[in-house]
């Protein structure tokens, strides 16, 4: 069969007819109003079409053939398939033509929903607003909770806190005005203000997870729930080296010249409690620590600055105020004895801060996305961190050990587990793994601090059950007579509307109890004591007015004893 072509552009079949059967050629635009379709080669059908249909540049793109039998219904063609062609020339030669399509510009790559910061050292958390409005309802379920670690411990007043409370200075004199209950709360209100700040500190060294760990542990330490029921200025010694520890991390990336913000907290850390002079060492190395990845050689200008100003305002306090007392009082306690109740006291926060320090050297970030990237500290770095901060937790208690003199030791290891326990935070953010893998580690370890801080704070929070003594004594004082006592800071602060401080005096035993009964000077006598001591056993110018037994029998306290001059 011939297929004629009004221009000849098809010549008589030949051996071409097969593989145009299997392909059909493009057939170029006609000027001509009419058009033949031959033998339909794609279908098997051939199809004639006269001048009542002319398809220009939409021939062959956009429109079906029909099947057999069946009308051809044109269809518009879609944006894909419009094409752009030159006019046609003719000519023999033009067997086959290409035709020229228009270029679209792809579209623009939609922008993301979400991407995702920078992974901060250590793990992985992300500061929106979302985690961090969960983060501070975390830390004020934790606060409540040391809250009522320290509510929970009730009593009469020990004899360093009446000693505080009337004592002559400025500010002991406007605490006393609160009165025992409120300075008490005032203490309280120190202690939850350094357990936030020991927060804020370890979310910028660290991140969030680690902060809130860190804070869960430290509010449920022996130490940190006495002094929050404990009226004297540890609390706010506390308060003041967390204000400087936050302040470091805060400026950590600041000019040195911001490190100046904490200098005047450092300094006057000591002045409140003299145990915290031990940790301006600390302080200085951290000044250094936490700004060398950001400032470089600068770090050591920050640190050089911040140690020269708080050198400085102590030496200022020191002019004016004295230097603090009982920082150097040796004694006679046993050294081994001394470090076996340290390590009861915070071996368990101590423990989990190793871990959590070898943990931070071996890796800087946590492996939940292997694929971030960002700066991270060096190993060295890490290392002299975690040194830093381990090794300070050991130096009330060598320091103690060494003098000998376990006075208010349990209150003064919580001042080296301050600095300890970001890291401490930071062992259990590892050991529960990344996305929370093993939660149960670190349900254990916050659990079995709790117990342990619990049984310890009741064990070592006993005051004086002195309300039934002091009751006792209100008959027979006055503000003439001279009083003799084993508690005369208790007895002077209770009785402060009807004696004066001076009136009373601190009672001895052995020869000079002997003398003082035989001397007969003393109006009163007051003494815990199991028996009657041999210098009053029938003495003709006392008579024994009563023996006050504690509520708490098991709490080992000897009974109160009066004798009143005849």
């Amino acid at each position: 069969m011939t297929t004629q072509q009004q221009d000849g552009g098809w010549s008589e079949p030949g051996p071409q007819q097969d593989w145009q059967q299997q392909y059909p050629p493009y057939t170029e635009p006609q000027q001509q109003q009419q058009q033949v379709y031959g033998d339909q080669q794609g279908y098997g059908q051939q199809q004639a079409y006269g001048d009542q249909q002319a398809y220009g540049d939409q021939q062959g793109y956009g429109y079906q053939q029909p099947y057999a039998g069946q009308p051809y219904i044109p269809q518009q063609p879609t944006a894909g398939q419009q094409h752009y062609a030159r006019p046609y020339t003719g000519g023999s030669d033009a067997e086959y033509y290409v035709p020229e399509y228009a270029v679209l510009e792809p579209e623009p790559e939609p922008e993301p929903g979400y991407v995702l910061p920078e992974v901060p050292v250590s793990a992985w958390s992300v500061d929106n607003s979302r985690s961090a409005w969960i983060s501070r309802g975390v830390l004020i379920l934790i606060l409540l909770v040391q809250a009522g670690l320290s509510f929970r411990l009730d009593g009469s007043a020990f004899a360093q806190e009446a000693k505080f409370l009337t004592s002559d200075g400025e500010l002991s004199g406007l605490v006393a005005q609160l009165g025992l209950a409120g300075a008490r709360a005032l203490s309280l209100a120190w202690a939850l203000g350094a357990t936030a700040l020991l927060f804020g500190a370890t979310r910028l060294l660290f991140n969030a997870r680690a902060g809130l760990a860190a804070a869960a542990m430290y509010s449920v330490l022996e130490s940190t729930a006495f002094t929050g029921r404990y009226a004297s200025l540890h609390s706010l010694s506390l308060f003041l080296l967390a204000a400087a520890l936050w302040l470091l991390a805060r400026t950590r990336q600041s000019s040195p010249a911001a490190v100046l913000l904490a200098a005047p907290f450092a300094a006057l850390a000591p002045f409140a409690a003299y145990s915290a002079a031990l940790y301006l060492p600390t302080l200085t190395v951290l000044a250094v620590l936490t700004a060398y990845r950001f400032r470089g050689a600068g770090a050591f200008v920050r640190g050089a600055l911040f140690a020269a100003v708080t050198g400085a305002l102590c030496f200022a306090g020191v002019q004016l105020a004295g230097t603090p007392s009982g920082w150097n009082v040796k004694g006679t306690d046993s050294a081994v004895q001394l470090l076996k109740d340290s390590a009861q006291w915070g071996g368990v926060v101590l423990l989990v801060a190793v871990i959590g320090a070898v943990g931070f050297i071996r890796r800087a970030r946590m492996g939940e996305m292997p694929w971030a990237e960002g700066s991270a500290p060096g190993a060295i770095r890490r290392s002299l961190l975690g040194l830093t901060m381990c090794g300070t937790a050991l130096l009330a208690p060598l320091y103690q050990a060494w003098l000998g003199n376990g006075s208010s030791l349990y209150i003064h290891v919580g001042f080296g587990l301050l600095f300890a326990v970001p890291m401490a935070g930071l062992g259990v953010s590892r050991m529960m793994g990344a996305h929370f893998r093993y939660p149960q580690i670190g349900i254990m370890i916050y659990v079995a601090a709790l117990v342990i801080g619990m049984a310890q704070t009741r064990e070592l929070y006993r005051p004086p059950d002195s309300a039934a003594m002091i009751g006792a004594l209100r008959e027979v004082v006055d503000t003439k007579g001279e009083y003799l006592t084993d508690d005369p800071e208790i007895s002077a602060y209770y009785l402060r509307t009807q004696t004066k401080p001076a009136q009373w005096h601190l009672a001895e035993r052995g020869a000079a109890l002997t003398a003082a009964v035989k001397k007969g000077s003393y109006d009163a006598i007051v003494l815990r004591a199991s028996s009657v001591p041999e210098a009053l056993r029938g003495n003709a110018n006392y008579r024994l007015l009563g023996v006050l037994r504690p509520t708490d029998k098991d709490g080992g306290q000897e009974p109160y004893r009066i004798w009143v001059k005849r």
